[in-house]
């Protein structure tokens, strides 16, 4: 079956962040640097789940989503599960990123669950 390619379905505008460089200090510590916006697409935004899922033996929600998105792995080289996405005021971790369909066009859905300014999952 193939993936319905309806323009007006993309309507939700997402940012990709790309990890910034790690550094490492007098002391042998590592430092991340900064995330750097590396592309700003309209996305479809699809509600996976808000399940409850077992972190350090205690239960908590989690909102999981799903972004399809046309293939930009060519225009955001090295993208992968380091790098964050920010939607509706929330910073999303990227857990999957997989290629809905091999025909012309191409497109790849990204499942990223939100995180909470601390980083946990939310």
């Amino acid at each position: 079956m193939a993936f319905k390619r309806n323009a007006g379905r993309f309507v939700h505008k997402i940012e990709l962040y790309k990890p910034g460089q790690s550094t490492r200090d007098e002391l042998g510590g590592l430092t991340t640097g900064e995330r750097t916006l590396a592309a700003t697409v309209f996305s479809m935004c699809e509600q996976k789940s808000q399940t409850r899922q077992e972190i350090l033996g205690d239960y908590v929600s989690t909102a999981t989503r799903f972004f399809v998105v046309p293939d930009i792995r060519t225009l955001c080289t090295g993208l992968n599960k380091d790098w964050e996405i920010k939607y509706n005021g929330l910073t999303y971790k990227i857990n999957d990123i997989t290629l809905i369909d091999e025909s012309v066009p191409y497109y790849i859905q990204i499942t990223a669950t939100a995180l909470n300014p601390d980083g946990g999952a939310i």
